[in-house]
């Protein structure tokens, strides 16, 4: 059955992965990609950083004490969110002359610990971090997470504390199954929550005038 194949997957990139070897790591995603394809996965092999920039195709993250997780490519529904928000966002930024607004693929580097490529990010202009050609290494201003039915977990409690941890001032996780909307608001060093439903909007905070449309 697909756990046990993915089991298996997972033994046969660790393998590998100790080796630090570039080609045979990125020969062994792409057999996972292959053999778990039609399935909604996410993966957990052990790993350096040194790997993990060398997984060059697929969405990846790195975890502090060397936990590379692979997600699998996005649902059409998933993609449909993620157009309609970054576009949104996208038209704002740019008529506000506000900083960078990014897409998924694009790595956020937080410290010497953790790498995440989140679905949607908006750096400001007066973020002093420091904004690179392939990677981010500070804190964005906002973040947007599309969760999918084996991210859930992953998001809500693994991502959502370390950006919570960084000082994200906006958090939004979407989760188009259950039609509602997680945010975090940083305001006077301390966080607020709130869960919306799909069908309305939000109003950000952190970027005024901008309410943001949940479909």
């Amino acid at each position: 059955n697909s756990q046990e194949r993915k089991g298996l997957l997972r033994m046969i990139i660790v393998k590998h992965s100790e080796k630090k070897d570039a080609p045979k790591l990125r020969k062994t995603t792409k057999k996972v990609l292959r053999l778990v394809d039609k399935f909604e996965y996410i993966l957990t092999f052990e790993g350096t950083l040194d790997d993990y920039y060398k997984i060059e195709e697929e969405k990846a993250d790195y975890l502090k004490g060397g936990i590379i997780v692979l997600q699998s490519p996005a649902s059409l529904e998933h993609e449909r969110i993620f157009r309609d928000l970054l576009t949104q966002l996208h038209n704002y930024v740019t008529e506000n002359n506000s900083g960078e607004v990014l897409g998924s693929r694009f790595t956020i580097a937080f410290g010497r610990d953790f790498r995440f490529e989140p679905d949607i990010v908006f750096i400001s202009k007066g973020n002093k971090g420091i904004l690179a050609e392939y990677e981010f290494s500070g804190t964005p201003d906002l973040i947007i997470e599309i969760i999918s039915k084996t991210s859930r977990s992953y998001d809500l409690q693994t991502k959502r504390d370390i950006y919570k941890q960084y000082k994200v001032k906006e958090i939004y996780f979407v989760d188009y199954l259950e039609r509602e909307v997680f945010i975090d608001v940083l305001e006077g060093g301390k966080y607020s929550s709130l869960t919306v439903k799909f069908g309305g909007s939000v109003r950000s905070k952190l970027l005024r005038g901008l309410d943001i449309v949940i479909k």
